[in-house]
């Protein structure tokens, strides 16, 4: 099962509205896979996804790069990871993050495409292009929870 919708984000404000949707498209145990070149607009779009569970601010949201993972609790618990810096899948394995499958909370995953390997088949893979005047974003469901998730972010846009 694949799904997939692709739309223009003319400016940062569209960006933020794609990430709103997304988040409050989370649930526990969806993947979330970001994927795009260096300013794409990967840590744009999960500022405004984990900011719009209403458990901290955007500006309080940065990436991992450096510590590769942060945690958000709340009633919806978030893990935003940063593979930029990994060798592989490998290391994202014996970092402790595998497998996702059964995690009780979602995951947004930065530089995915360094780790897919290692990721679920059942994710919602956002590929994220630089587009004049924009950004332009193409979102793929492989799998029921991703497909769920795919729905609800095209319904609330």
């Amino acid at each position: 099962m694949t799904a997939a919708w692709t739309l223009d984000l003319p400016d940062a404000e569209a960006t933020r509205r794609l990430g709103q949707a997304l988040g409050r498209a989370l649930r526990p145990g969806l993947v979330v896979a970001l994927e795009g070149d260096l300013g794409a607009g990967k840590t744009a779009l999960t500022k405004a996804a984990i900011a719009a569970l209403g458990q901290v601010e955007e500006d309080d949201v940065v990436s991992p790069t450096f510590v590769i993972a942060a945690e958000y609790p709340g009633t919806r618990e978030v893990l935003h990871v940063d593979a930029y810096r990994l060798a592989g899948p490998g290391a994202f394995v014996d970092l402790g993050f595998g497998p996702l499958e059964a995690c009780a909370r979602a995951v947004i995953i930065e530089w995915a495409d360094r780790v897919a390997a290692a990721l679920p088949g059942d994710r919602l893979t956002v590929r994220l292009a630089h587009a004049d005047p924009g950004r332009r974003a193409t979102l793929e469901a492989s799998g029921p929870s991703s497909t769920a998730a795919l729905e609800a972010v095209r319904a609330a846009l």
